[in-house]
């Protein structure tokens, strides 16, 4: 059925990821997830990105139209497996929802600083059809860039003409400055702001940091860094120091709001070459986070910033400077607190027919996948969504679980009544419902899991006996000719993603 921790120390240690790894060349390895059968995960991160940035089809339409549109695709996306979707609602100071501080998203409107008509809040929206779906939503905003063209005109009430001190031009771009403190202020605010109003599972912030460089043009900001270089040698340390201060600081702000609330980042999929560092560098060659987008993934990971890691593999296997299979394993080998999630680009994967192999290889090193773009699935590009959904999320799973926060009250939940009732000729499956939890450990849904009487619950609750998910305090149970002895297992999962037994092998014929 288809309802659905320091720095140096772990360098110097090598501590390995919690993940299995295989000692195999990339080719060995690359050859056997070919050869593979796809085997689903009960817990696996499958998420997609919905971007907002260039995308220009909902401009100037209906708010009812729009609604219906993402209602459809969200339909998709669960019918498909996913269970989280990652959705755009900051990409140049401005927003697709209600903020007091940046202007409405001219992606929204049509024009910036315009709100849709008639009014609605589409990141409240999103929040509440996802999770209906037993999907989560991770907000995703990008805290540099203010505009992707100095061209564009800007609403009066966008941050730029408040504090135009706050911004530097870069190839035809506005960013905020990073070097100030009064930016991670701001930009913390704005988080503190979703957070606080909206019931989002995550913030989520991309792979914009400092500009991508460009050849013969100069990041201007080396007054501010002369200004006051804080004990930094080299100009690219102190980069590198405010773009961390930022990270922390956000990470800061959500658990202070809301402990539950998980942060995510999604690097430019190399971290350094080896040619870079000849010590942890990957055997690459291209564009580096931390040389020269100044992003320490590395650190914020050893540091316990970021609750989880995406990096963008988008290039296929075999690619000759930037080799798929090489740069999952390298991560999957330095992420040692945040979860590790891939990022593939779906185009490329089915332009080479790399779907299973790369699959399998998130299987090995990672906990999940994260398709770029959403799109593609909308389109069903050569085949991607039937594929996905017929073949290998055949099952729905669970969202990996996150560790509860140091004094988070765990305790014992009491034994609830079960019932299993007919009505209208369809044995239901009925439990207590919920009692009052505290914020965090409430509930998203239900799991139910069918297996033989008599099963152990640690066999009972396998993914193979997995049978659907469900937010209601019952279930309709499948039914054949009454004469099939079978048992359930109930249980539920809280927003942390930890799982609690609510109810263990009742038996039924059905």
């Amino acid at each position: 059925m288809k309802n659905y921790i320091i720095f140096a120390l772990l360098l110097v240690l090598g501590l390995s990821s919690c993940r299995s790894k295989k000692a195999l060349s990339n080719p060995q390895y690359t050859q056997q997830a070919q050869e593979e059968e796809y085997r689903p995960q009960k817990r696996e991160f499958r998420a997609a990105w919905i971007p907002n940035a260039w995308r220009s089809e909902y401009m100037g339409r209906s708010s009812e139209y729009i609604q219906k549109n993402l209602r459809e695709r969200l339909d998709l996306l669960q019918q498909t497996g996913f269970n989280v979707v990652i959705f755009q609602v900051r990409s140049e100071a401005d927003a697709w929802y209600y903020s007091p501080y940046e202007p409405w998203s001219r992606t929204l409107s049509g024009t910036q600083g315009v709100a849709p008509s008639p009014m609605w809040d589409p990141l409240d929206f999103m929040v509440k059809e996802c999770h209906a779906r037993g999907m989560e939503l991770h907000a995703w905003i990008n805290p540099y860039r203010a505009a992707t063209n100095i061209h564009t005109k800007l609403a009066p009430n966008h941050p730029y003409y408040k504090h135009p001190e706050w911004f530097f031009e870069y190839n035809n771009q506005l960013f905020f400055n990073p070097a100030l403190p009064s930016v991670r202020q701001y930009t913390c605010q704005v988080v503190d702001d979703i957070v606080e109003r909206y019931d989002v599972d995550a913030i989520h912030i991309d792979d914009y940091f400092y500009p991508y460089p460009v050849a013969g043009k100069t990041t201007p900001d080396l007054a501010d860094y002369r200004a006051n270089p804080r004990g930094f040698a080299n100009v690219g340390d102190w980069r590198r120091d405010n773009v961390n201060q930022l990270i922390s600081q956000i990470s800061a702000t959500i658990k202070a709001r809301k402990p539950h609330v998980r942060f995510g980042v999604s690097p430019f999929g190399i971290y350094r070459n080896e040619k870079s560092d000849p010590k942890i560098g990957s055997k690459t060659n291209g564009l580096q986070n931390y040389d020269d987008l100044y992003a320490d993934i590395l650190l914020w990971d050893a540091m316990g910033w970021v609750d989880y890691i995406v990096p963008q593999i988008y290039w296929e296997i075999g690619h000759k400077a930037a080799e798929h299979t090489e740069l999952a394993r390298w991560w999957g080998e330095h992420i040692h607190l945040s979860h590790y999630y891939i990022g593939q680009d779906v185009k490329r994967t089915m332009d080479r027919n790399e779907l299973l192999t790369k699959l399998n290889i998130a299987n090995r090193v990672s906990q999940g996948v994260v398709m770029w773009p959403a799109d593609e699935f909308f389109v069903n590009y050569k085949g991607v969504t039937e594929t996905m959904k017929d073949k290998y999320w055949t099952k729905p799973a669970l969202i990996p679980a996150s560790s509860y926060p140091s004094g988070i009250r765990i305790f014992e939940e009491p034994k609830r009544e079960t019932s299993i009732v007919t009505h209208e000729g369809k044995p239901s499956l009925f439990w207590e419902p919920d009692m009052p939890y505290p914020s965090g450990l409430e509930t998203k849904y239900y799991v139910i899991y069918i297996h033989k009487p008599g099963t152990k619950l640690s066999k009972a609750i396998l993914q193979e006996n997995l049978l659907t998910t469900t937010q209601e305090p019952y279930f309709v149970l499948p039914f054949t000719d009454g004469k099939m002895s079978v048992a359930f297992t109930i249980t539920r999962v809280n927003r942390y993603n930890q799982e609690i037994l609510i109810a263990h092998n009742i038996k039924t014929k059905i």
